[in-house]
């Protein structure tokens, strides 16, 4: 893995991150290829598989993220942080796996703020001509019990 490749990726993770805290979807959306999924998952010591809790395809979210302005989604308008820690990176020739560590934070409108979720963002990677894009991610959450589900992306 060259140092280039290392750092292209790293930034992108970061800009996945940034773009769901400022809520530009679209341009979260825009980092996916056109045959991209989007999955929430977790795992309860008590059932024996993991649970799916969201599965999109790249389409599918963008339709979510389209009916946003029809919605009055609580969630939609709080402010959001995301600390991220990019743990493990493994590169081919056009292709990538990253597995990324997060702390999801909400402040309300009053200033307070408290962790919302935390858990590992699981991507696949593909390089296309001139960029790096999503093909999966699994946003593998530790957090089971969350103040309030939320139909966009974590």
């Amino acid at each position: 893995m060259n140092l280039e490749t290392q750092l292209t990726l790293t930034r992108l993770l970061h800009h996945c991150a940034r773009y769901l805290d400022d809520h530009k979807y679209n341009a979260f959306l825009q980092l996916f290829a056109d045959e991209g999924e989007y999955s929430i998952s977790c795992i309860a010591p008590e059932l024996p598989e993991k649970m799916i809790w969201m599965q999109r395809t790249r389409h599918e979210l963008g339709e979510r993220i389209k009916a946003m302005d029809e919605h009055e989604w609580e969630i939609a308008r709080i402010d959001q942080t995301r600390i991220i820690s990019v743990d493990t990176m493994s590169v081919a020739e056009n292709s990538a796996s990253t597995s990324t560590s997060f702390s999801l934070y909400h402040t309300d409108q009053d200033g307070r703020s408290k962790l919302f979720a935390v858990g590992r963002y699981e991507d696949q990677w593909e390089c296309s001509v001139d960029s790096w894009l999503l093909t999966k991610r699994e946003v593998a959450l530790k957090t089971r019990l969350l103040d309030m589900l939320s139909p966009l992306p974590i």
